[in-house]
């Protein structure tokens, strides 16, 4: 059957559990499942660019829904983006000076510039958002490129409840191999975009 919604990565959940009396914490599995994989997957699939504002005054936004991890943040002037560099929390300065952004950290649930802003800035966030299916969210992603993945991880939180350690380290099994492919998947996109890039340059450089 196919997998591309909510409901039908439940209905697979269930065809292979074969157990009637765990189909009703199959969300919870789904929910573990999912927590487990916010915290070991780095995919492109996660990747988002999210647009935000600042307000004049403020040196603090709030993350956007479902933020797991910053990649880049650019801030948009005259039609261009500029990239402002991270600065570790720990080292961000305290400027009472206001301006526009130079830097920014992540600070709690906030993203925090290195400096209150002189007017509204408009800025643009790269980051790795959370996987979370909902009947109100029915697909993602990860969902639609890796069912698999979706699957096996669901299956491999209700191995506790199976008592049987055989079958349980199947799905465990299972789960590890389609996570290693999909992260070569991964790798191999971003070698080759890497590629591009300096080839790109390259010919740049000899036109020049």
């Amino acid at each position: 059957m196919a997998i591309g919604t909510y409901a039908q990565l439940q209905a697979a959940a269930a065809n292979w559990l074969v157990r009637a009396d765990l189909t009703a914490r199959i969300p919870e599995f789904i929910t573990l499942a999912e927590a487990r994989l916010n915290r070991v997957l780095r995919a492109r699939l996660a990747e988002v660019e999210v647009a935000m504002s600042t307000t004049a005054g403020a040196r603090t936004l709030p993350l956007p829904a479902g933020f797991t991890e910053p990649l880049r943040l650019w801030i948009e002037r005259a039609g261009e983006r500029i990239e402002l560099p991270f600065v570790e929390a720990s080292l961000m300065g305290a400027s009472s000076l206001r301006g526009e952004p130079g830097a920014w950290t992540v600070d709690g649930a906030n993203l925090k510039l290195d400096r209150p802003c002189d007017q509204a800035y408009a800025l643009v966030l790269r980051m790795l958002r959370a996987f979370a299916l909902s009947d109100a969210a029915p697909s993602n992603s990860l969902l639609a490129e890796a069912p698999d993945v979706y699957l096996f991880a669901t299956l491999s939180e209700a191995g506790p409840f199976l008592r049987d350690p055989e079958l349980a380290g199947t799905y465990e099994t299972k789960l590890g191999r389609a996570i290693a492919e999909l992260n070569a998947k991964d790798a191999r996109s971003r070698a080759a975009g890497l590629l591009k890039t300096e080839l790109r340059d390259l010919v740049c450089e000899r036109r020049a």
